[in-house]
């Protein structure tokens, strides 16, 4: 199948559109004429669900483009969350352009992880989004070895190219007051929501009132599909005691009152501009997440108890070792056994 410079396939095109908030999406169509199959909005599920269904005749088998095609088709990838399921057509979309008219004996080959490399160093200019793509590319070669369908994963051993230990990237006291001193009121009930739930962005956008249980926050993470619960703080608490609800669905609204649109750069935008007006660098809004496990870990929670508000699975929770700042942990630790043993 010849594909486009985008990666997608000849014949798919796009039309811009002004959403009634002010944002211009574009909207893609396969095709021209009488015949012209509506697609949906770039990026959207629908659209690379559409976009498959019409083009749904098989590949050529023995290809990893035939590979990726049944990946698509399985199990493993329709029980993903909607939004981790967008995010995997992408990058698949990408794979198939490099690597779909391999044959698979080819992509088995221990030659092939030459190519592996040299498509990465390209995308080098962003690393974590190179080191997304190596990901998937790891996952769908995985997937085709457990079904048999491939000899080796040749994506294995790939070293990613971006840091992502966080550890040292907490929110400090300071900044969040520096933050706050200069926010809109939006931007600082995003902070306090951020920094006492620790739940991603695309979560916090979306998060409806009816989440709201006496005094614990519940919701399902989009990302994973798992299902979280997170005490509400006396902080948390009055801001949302303070938040008038008028008709809004959502407790994070824009200024006008009305749900900030999670494909969009609005939000991010307003926060990037905020962190600027406080001086703020170095840290990201994710960052918060990292800030709320060192904290609670600081105020004695146990990594169980941690685990349950952020979604890590308690099988590895080694791995809120990536978001903790250890050296704030223990001293919070250490202060609270020196003040115990002063007591006597």
């Amino acid at each position: 199948m010849a594909v486009s410079k985008r990666g997608l396939p000849k014949g798919v095109w796009f039309q811009k559109k002004r959403l009634s908030g002010g944002e211009v999406v574009r909207y893609g169509y396969l095709g021209r004429g009488p015949g012209t199959i509506p697609l949906g909005r770039e990026g959207s599920v629908e659209f690379h669900t559409a976009l498959a269904d019409a083009m749904c005749k098989e590949p050529p088998t023995h290809t990893v483009h035939n590979l990726i095609w049944r990946y698509k088709q399985s199990p493993e990838y329709r029980d993903l969350a909607d939004r981790t399921r967008a995010d995997y057509a992408k990058q698949l979309d990408k794979i198939q352009t490099v690597f779909g008219g391999l044959s698979l004996r080819a992509m088995a080959a221990r030659e092939v992880a030459t190519h592996i490399y040299a498509w990465r160093d390209s995308m080098g200019g962003s690393p974590r989004r190179a080191d997304y793509a190596i990901t998937v590319l790891k996952l769908v070669l995985e997937w085709g070895v457990r079904r048999g369908h491939l000899e080796f994963n040749r994506a294995a051993g790939i070293e990613k190219l971006s840091n992502t230990d966080r550890r040292d990237k907490t929110w400090s006291v300071e900044q969040v007051a520096a933050f706050m001193n200069v926010a809109t009121e939006p931007m600082r009930r995003a902070m306090i929501l951020a920094l006492e739930t620790g739940q991603r962005q695309g979560d916090l956008l979306t998060v409806g009132w009816g989440a709201i249980d006496g005094g614990v926050l519940r919701l399902r993470q989009a990302k994973t599909g798992v299902r979280v619960a997170v005490p509400i703080s006396k902080a948390l608490r009055d801001c949302l005691d303070a938040i008038p609800r008028g008709d809004a669905t959502t407790i994070l609204t824009r200024p006008d009152g009305r749900p900030w649109e999670t494909k969009g750069n609005g939000f991010r935008s307003a926060w990037r501009l905020t962190c600027r007006a406080a001086g703020i660098k170095g840290v990201t809004f994710h960052d918060l997440r990292g800030t709320f496990v060192t904290r609670r870990l600081a105020e004695g929670w146990t990594t169980q108890e941690v685990a349950m508000c952020t979604g890590h699975s308690l099988r590895d929770l080694a791995s809120l070792d990536t978001y903790a700042d250890r050296g704030a942990i223990a001293e919070a630790t250490a202060k609270r056994i020196s003040a115990r043993l002063a007591r006597g």
